[in-house]
């Protein structure tokens, strides 16, 4: 078929198709169908269990069967093998803690010819916070330790980390695991979700506190405790130029002498990823963007930190960046 709108490099039907695939698979797993057919089961028996349409389940799950994601057997319906390491086993393979964060994406993303024309995104927390602290919670582990091992070979005598909007606690557990005490620090509603959740609210060596970092002030949070490494994951993309400059000087004011803060984002100019995930930033907040070196640069020594080192990590996807204070 020829498409009209179809260029050398981007396939817009195969794109259309996978966009579609991944909407019903996002579907089926924040419906429950997925964990409701790790055993053999029927429509009417599925019906009652997650409480569902009939029509819509024969559909969808013989639209499942179809990719390959679901079995059948005679009337029956079961996950595949395929489909398991993808939904219900929690290895190398799950992707079911960023899928539903993924269709939030694209629901924003549909927003995007309002948002061009000028209407204002306002909102700076997720509203779905399960979906984005399991999809934080995603990131993979091989990951996560590079990151920390780079902050700890440039600050190799840090004892302690503040860890700025940690959500699920990743990097806090990758620093404890390395010998150090960490405190979270997130909004209220993150800290009692991942508390439970993820199990942070019994880890050792770690304490979480609530608050709101983007508050002037929030530094009287911590009553006098300063830290070696503030640690900020993900976190400057939420936030425009000047609300970042203004977090940047608050975190130094948490720093012991000769402390550290260290910056892992998507750096313009050097991430492949960083000008599409502005959209993304675009669709979601009221200033959010990916920012370019020269712009963290100025920031840091603007606050006073000097001995700036900027890193690419995993294939460039993303930067570290690290500073002292001067």
């Amino acid at each position: 078929m020829n498409n009209p709108i179809e260029s050398e490099d981007f396939d817009f039907d195969q794109a259309g198709e996978n966009a579609r695939k991944i909407v019903l698979l996002g579907a089926a797993l924040k419906a429950g169908i997925f964990e409701a057919i790790s055993e053999e089961k029927d429509i009417p028996v599925l019906k009652r269990l997650i409480k569902a349409d009939e029509r819509a389940l024969y559909i969808v799950l013989e639209a499942l069967c179809s990719l390959g994601y679901v079995d059948k057997k005679a009337d029956k319906y079961i996950i595949s093998d395929k489909a398991r390491p993808l939904f219900l086993e929690h290895g190398e393979d799950y992707i079911g803690g960023y899928l539903p964060h993924l269709l939030n994406i694209l629901e924003a993303w549909l927003g995007l010819p309002e948002i061009i024309k000028g209407e204002k995104q306002v909102r700076k927390t997720p509203q779905d916070v399960s979906a984005f602290m399991h999809a934080m919670a995603s990131k993979p582990d091989k990951f996560v330790d590079e990151v920390v091992s780079n902050c700890l070979n440039r600050k190799r005598d840090a004892r302690n980390v503040l860890d700025l909007g940690g959500g699920p606690g990743k990097y806090a557990r990758a620093f404890i695991n390395r010998g150090l005490k960490a405190v979270l620090y997130d909004m209220p509603e993150t800290i009692d979700y991942v508390s439970l959740e993820f199990g942070l609210g019994k880890m050792k060596n770690l304490s979480l506190k609530k608050g709101d970092f983007t508050e002037d002030g929030f530094e009287k949070d911590f009553k006098g405790e300063l830290f070696d490494i503030v640690f900020m994951g993900n976190i400057c993309h939420i936030y425009s130029a000047d609300e970042n400059g203004l977090l940047i000087k608050r975190a130094r004011n948490l720093l012991k002498k000769g402390g550290m803060i260290a910056i892992e984002d998507l750096v313009r100019g050097r991430s492949p990823r960083a000008e599409m995930f502005g959209v993304n930033m675009l669709a979601h907040t009221e200033g959010g963007n990916t920012w370019n070196e020269a712009e963290y640069r100025e920031w840091l020594e603007k606050a006073g930190f000097g001995n700036i080192r900027v890193i690419d990590l995993s294939e460039r996807e993303s930067q570290l960046i690290t500073a002292f204070m001067r």
